[in-house]
C-alpha cells in the first residue's frame, strides 16, 4: 500500500474510512470512503500533491464551495472541505452509476428517451449553476453521471462566477480541448452559452456514440437522430455564441418539447407486429413488478390494497357501499403504510403487498365482517372478525382499522423488512396501547398523543418505537429533547431496520450535516416517509439558519402529503408554511384537509388549530375579518385555560403576519394576567418593528419596562437601537434615541450589581457600534467578554468582525460559519447569549459577503429570518426568534437588490412586494422604502402577488 494512501487514510480518520481509489484526472483524485458515523459510502476528492500551488489550492477550495452552494439533485452535493496533514480534500456524495463516458464505452449510444432524460438533468444542473452566477466551463461526458434515470453534473474545478475576474494567465486555456467551445480557443470569456455548447456536445455523443466534430451544425452527421432533437442540438452547437440557445432554461425546454409525438405514426405502423413480440416482454416486466425485481424497487412502506366489500344478507349491501372507502381513509395516515382503495389497479400489485378482502354479513340490525389479510397470492391469511350495530357503521370502520393495524404489526407475520417490528411492544396490552397512540399521532392530536405514548411506555417498556414517536410529539409540544426518552431508543438501534438506523444517526448530527444526511436518506429510500417528514421539519424550523429557503421545506412537506395524504402533522406544517410564504389558496386547501381529520379535544391541539386559523386570517384577510377570527379562536372551548396561551401573539409573527402579533399582543397587554401582559407587550413591540413603526415599538417597550422593571428587559430597548444603528435603513448615530440607548448600555456594562451575562449583553453591542463609528475597542469590555462560557459565540463573532474590519472578509466568514448552526436551545435558557445575537450574526455575514462580491451568499444569509426555531414556549423574555422575525422586513429590503444583481427576478419581486406590504404604514423613513419597493415592482414588471 502506497505511502500517500496511508497519509490520506490518516488525514481522513476518524470520521471516514478510506476504501479505494475511484478515478484520477485533472487536478484531483477521487477515493471511495465510508462515513463512519452514518455507515454509508461517500466520495473524497483530493488535490494531487504534485500539482499543489497557492493558486491550485485556492481553486480546489473554491470548487468545493461552489458545489456546496449549488444544492440541487442534479449537482453532486459537497458536505465538507478541509486541509489536514498537508492534503486538501473535500467530501461529497458517492455516485455509484456510470459516467456518460463509461456508459458509451461499455454499452454504446443512448436511446432517445435516455438521452432526453440525460439532457433534462444536465441542463437543469447548468440552469441552477447559471442562476447562481456560476459557469462550469468543462461540460463533458466524463463529468456527467447517469444511472438510467437521473443525471448528475460533477467537477466544477475550473468553474468561474459570472462576476469574477479571471485570476490565471489569460494565455492558459481552461477546460478539456476536445470539448471546448470555439470561442474558448480565441480567449473569449466563457458565459452561459459556452456551457450550452458543451451540453450539446455531450448529448450529441450520447445519441451517436462519437464525439462531435466542431464544424457548422448543418454539416454534421445527424442520421438516426430524430429531426426535432437534431434541430435543438444544432442550435446548441452553433459556431457563434449568438446563434445558440440564450440560456440552459431555453435549451432544456426546447429539448423537452421534442417529446415523442413524431414517432406516433411510426408506432401505429409497428403496433400489430409489436403486439406479438411485446407480449413476451410485457409478461417479463409484469413478473418483475410482481416480484419487486429490477427495474422495480421494493417500497419503503407496507402496501395495502383494500378490495370492495362483498355483502351477504336479506337487504344486501344497502347503506354499506362506502365501507371500503371509509376504511381506506382510516388507514391512509399511518406513517409506515401505503394504502390503495377499491378503485386502484390491483392486477400489477407486488407479491409483497397485503390484500384485504372482506365479507359483510347482515342480519337485522347486526353486522358481522370477516376480513382476510393475505400477503401476495400464496401467503398464509390472517382473519379478522368484527361484530357491530348496522346503525353505527363508523364504529365498525374504527374497529376494522384497529384490527387491521394490529394484525399487520403482529410480529409473527412475514412483512416488509422496512417495518421496525423488533422495536414494537412485546405484549398484547402494549400493542393495543401503542396503536391507540399512533392513531392520535396521525391525526395530530398532540396532547392526547403525549399521554397515550406515555401510557404505552408504562405498559411495555420494550416499545422502542413508542419512545421515538413520543420524542417527536414532545418536540411539537415545544419541549426540549427529553434525555430519558432518547435513552430508551437510541442505544437500541439494532432493533430498527437499516433505514431507521440511518435516520436516527442523521438526527444526531449538527444542523448542516444533518440536513445533508437526511437528503441522502430520502434519495436512497425515496418513499421512506419518516425520513421525508424529518427532512421537511428540519428544513422548516432550522433550514433558513444555514441558507435553506422556506420553499424547500414546503416542497418536502408536499412530498410527505403525497406519501401520506391524511397525516395531520404534515397538513399543519403546510398550512403554516404556505401562509408565511403568501400562498393563500394552497394554505387554505391544506387547512381544509386538516379540518377533515376531525375536531380535537385536547387543549394543546385546540389552541394550535386556533393559532393556524388566526395566522391565516391576519396574513390574508382585512383587519375586521381577522379580528373576528381571532375573537372566535380565543372563545373556543379550552383555549383560555391553555397553559401556554401567552405564546400565541409571538407565534403569529411566524406567519409573516406582524399585524396579528400587534393586535393580539395589545389585547393581551390589557389582560389582568401578568404572564399574558408580558408576552403580549413583547409581541406587540417586535411586531411593530417588523412593520416599520419604530415610534410605537419604543413606546411598547417602555410600557413593558414600566410594568416589569427587570434588568434583562431593560436592555431590550437599548439593544434594539444599537442593532438599528448597525443595520437599519435610517439610523443616524447622533439621534436622541441612540444617545439615550448608549447611555443605558454603558451603565449596564459598567455596573457591579448585575450578573456578568447581562453585562456582556451590553458590552458586545457597544464594542460593535464603537467599531462602526471608528472608535477603538475598550479593554474593560474585552475583559468582561473573556468570561463568556463555551462555546463563546459572542467572542467568536467579535473576532470575525475584527477580521472583516481589517479587510479579511473571507476569513471572517470562515471564522463565523459554525455560529450559523447554533440552534435556539444553545442560545437561550440557562445558556442564554443574547436575543439579538442571531440577527446581528447574519446581517454582518451578509454585509461581508456583499463586500467581496458574493451576492448569492449574502442573499442566502438574509434568509435566516424565515426560521421557526425557538426554545420551549415563547411566554417570557424575548428570544432569538422574536428578534429574527422582527428584522425580517429589513432583511428583505437588503436582499431584494442582491437578488436583482444575480438575475433572480421572481425572488426579488417577492421580497419587494413584502417590503411594500409591511412598511406601507410605517414611520416616514420606512414608508419611503415601501414607496421605493413599489417603484421597483413596477420597473421589474412584477405584477400582483401575495
Amino acid at each position: 500500500m502506497s505511502a500517500f494512501f496511508e497519509r490520506l487514510r490518516a488525514a481522513l480518520a476518524p470520521d471516514y474510512e478510506l476504501v479505494r481509489e475511484l478515478a484520477s484526472g485533472g487536478m484531483g483524485t477521487v477515493y471511495l470512503v465510508r462515513d463512519v458515523a452514518l455507515d454509508c459510502p461517500m466520495a473524497v476528492k483530493v488535490l494531487r500533491p504534485e500539482l499543489w500551488t497557492v493558486e491550485s489550492a485556492d481553486r480546489f477550495v473554491e470548487e468545493a464551495r461552489i458545489l456546496a452552494r449549488l444544492r440541487h439533485p442534479t449537482i453532486v452535493p459537497v458536505h465538507k472541505v478541509a486541509e489536514k496533514h498537508g492534503l486538501h480534500f473535500y467530501v461529497m456524495d458517492y455516485l455509484a452509476g456510470d459516467t456518460v463516458k463509461s456508459h458509451l464505452e461499455r454499452r454504446g449510444p443512448f436511446s432517445i428517451s435516455a438521452a432526453r432524460a440525460l439532457g433534462r438533468d444536465l441542463l437543469k444542473a447548468l440552469e441552477v449553476a447559471h442562476q447562481n452566477g456560476v459557469i462550469h466551463r468543462d461540460v463533458k461526458p466524463a463529468n456527467v453521471f447517469f444511472d438510467g434515470e437521473r443525471g448528475v453534473l460533477t467537477d466544477f474545478g475550473i468553474a468561474r462566477r459570472l462576476t469574477e475576474e479571471e485570476r490565471s494567465d489569460p494565455g492558459i486555456l481552461r477546460g478539456t480541448a476536445a470539448y471546448m467551445a470555439p470561442e474558448q480557443f480565441a480567449g473569449v470569456e466563457a458565459d452561459e452559452r459556452t456551457d450550452s455548447y458543451g451540453a450539446g456536445m455531450v448529448l450529441y455523443e450520447a445519441l451517436k456514440g462519437v464525439r462531435w466534430d466542431k464544424r457548422s451544425p448543418k454539416a454534421g452527421d445527424w442520421t438516426k437522430v430524430p429531426f426535432l432533437a437534431a434541430w435543438v442540438l444544432q442550435c446548441a452547437l452553433a459556431l457563434e455564441p449568438e446563434g445558440r440557445w440564450r440560456s440552459a432554461t431555453a435549451f432544456r425546454r426546447a429539448l423537452k418539447r421534442t417529446g415523442v409525438w413524431p414517432y406516433q405514426f411510426r408506432t401505429l405502423l409497428l403496433t400489430m407486429a409489436g403486439l406479438i413480440v411485446g407480449a413476451a416482454g410485457a409478461a417479463g416486466l409484469i413478473r418483475q413488478r410482481l416480484e419487486s425485481q429490477w427495474p422495480f424497487r421494493r417500497s419503503a412502506s407496507v402496501e395495502l390494497y383494500v378490495l370492495p366489500f362483498d355483502t351477504v344478507g336479506a337487504r344486501g349491501g344497502a347503506g354499506l357501499a362506502g365501507l371500503a372507502d371509509s376504511l381506506v381513509l382510516k388507514l391512509i395516515g399511518y406513517p409506515d403504510f401505503l394504502v390503495y382503495g377499491p378503485g386502484s389497479r390491483t392486477w400489477l400489485r407486488p407479491n409483497a403487498a397485503l390484500v384485504l378482502r372482506s365479507v359483510v354479513r347482515r342480519a337485522g340490525d347486526s353486522l358481522r365482517v370477516e376480513m382476510e389479510i393475505r400477503a401476495g397470492r400464496n401467503g398464509q391469511p390472517s382473519v379478522i372478525t368484527i361484530a357491530a350495530d348496522s346503525r353505527h357503521p363508523d364504529r365498525l370502520v374504527d374497529s376494522l382499522a384497529f384490527g387491521v393495524v394490529r394484525a399487520i404489526w403482529n410480529r409473527e407475520n412475514p412483512l416488509d423488512p422496512s417495518l421496525p417490528v423488533r422495536a414494537l411492544p412485546r405484549s398484547s396490552a402494549g400493542v393495543l396501547a401503542w396503536l391507540a397512540a399512533e392513531r392520535l399521532f396521525v391525526e395530530a392530536r398532540w396532547g392526547q398523543a403525549d399521554s397515550a405514548y406515555r401510557a404505552a411506555e408504562e405498559i411495555d417498556s420494550t416499545c422502542r418505537l413508542c419512545y421515538w414517536r413520543h420524542r417527536e410529539v414532545q418536540q411539537w409540544l415545544g419541549r426540549d429533547p427529553d434525555p430519558a426518552l432518547i435513552a430508551h431508543y437510541l442505544p437500541y438501534l439494532d432493533s430498527f431496520p437499516p433505514r431507521y438506523q440511518s435516520l436516527f444517526r442523521a438526527l444526531g448530527l449538527p444542523l448542516g450535516p444533518r440536513l445533508d444526511a437526511l437528503r441522502r436518506i430520502t434519495r436512497q429510500w425515496d418513499d421512506f416517509f419518516p425520513a421525508w417528514f424529518q427532512l421537511a421539519d428540519e428544513l422548516y424550523h432550522r433550514g433558513p439558519l444555514v441558507g435553506r429557503a422556506r420553499s424547500e421545506a414546503i416542497e418536502a412537506f408536499q412530498m410527505t402529503a403525497r406519501l401520506r395524504p391524511a397525516f395531520g402533522p404534515s397538513l399543519e406544517h403546510l398550512t403554516w408554511a404556505l401562509s408565511a410564504e403568501g400562498d393563500s389558496s394552497a394554505a387554505w386547501a391544506q387547512w381544509m384537509r386538516l379540518a377533515a381529520l376531525g375536531t380535537p379535544n385536547d387543549a394543546f391541539t385546540v389552541a394550535l388549530r386556533a393559532l393556524l386559523r388566526a395566522g391565516y386570517a391576519f396574513r390574508f384577510q382585512d383587519s375586521t375579518a381577522a379580528r373576528t377570527v381571532l375573537d372566535s379562536a380565543l372563545d373556543a372551548e379550552g383555549v383560555q385555560h391553555f397553559a401556554q396561551l401567552a405564546a400565541g401573539p409571538r407565534y403569529l409573527a411566524t406567519f409573516d403576519a406582524p399585524r396579528g402579533a400587534v393586535v393580539m399582543g395589545e389585547l393581551f397587554a390589557r389582560s389582568p394576567d401578568r404572564v399574558l401582559q408580558r408576552s403580549g407587550l413583547v409581541a406587540a413591540a417586535f411586531g411593530l418593528v417588523s412593520l416599520g413603526q419604530l415610534t410605537r415599538a419604543r413606546a411598547e417597550l417602555r410600557r413593558l419596562l414600566d410594568r416589569f422593571d427587570e434588568q434583562e428587559l431593560g436592555l431590550t430597548g437599548p439593544e434594539l437601537e444599537a442593532t438599528l444603528l448597525l443595520f437599519g435603513p435610517d439610523a443616524p448615530s447622533a439621534s436622541s434615541e441612540w444617545l439615550r440607548a448608549s447611555a443605558a448600555l454603558v451603565g449596564a456594562a459598567e455596573s457591579r450589581t448585575i450578573p456578568a451575562a447581562t453585562r456582556r449583553r451590553a458590552a458586545w453591542l457597544l464594542m460593535l457600534v464603537a467599531r462602526q463609528l471608528g472608535a477603538p475597542d475598550t479593554g474593560h469590555y474585552r475583559t468582561l467578554l473573556a468570561g463568556e462560557p463555551l462555546p463563546r459565540p459572542i467572542t467568536r463573532l467579535l473576532a470575525a468582525d475584527w477580521l472583516a474590519r481589517h479587510g479579511r472578509f473571507d476569513e471572517a466568514l470562515t471564522t463565523s460559519d459554525t455560529l450559523t448552526q447554533l440552534e435556539a436551545p444553545a442560545l437561550s435558557g440557562s445558556a442564554s447569549v443574547d436575543p439579538f445575537f442571531r440577527t446581528v450574526l447574519h446581517m454582518l455575514r451578509a454585509d461581508w459577503a456583499t463586500t467581496v462580491g458574493r451576492s448569492h451568499d449574502a442573499a442566502r444569509e438574509l434568509l435566516w429570518y424565515q426560521n421557526n426555531d425557538v426554545s420551549g414556549y415563547l411566554t417570557r423574555d424575548p428570544q432569538v426568534g422574536d428578534v429574527d422575525w422582527a428584522f425580517g422586513t429589513i432583511a428583505r429590503w437588503r436582499r431584494a437588490p442582491l437578488l436583482e444583481k444575480v438575475d433572480r427576478r421572481e425572488e426579488a419581486c417577492h421580497a419587494y412586494r413584502d417590503v411594500a406590504r409591511l412598511w406601507s404604514q410605517g414611520d416616514p423613513a420606512y414608508r419611503a422604502r415601501a414607496d421605493s419597493a413599489t417603484r421597483r415592482l413596477a420597473a421589474l414588471g412584477c405584477g400582483s402577488g401575495a
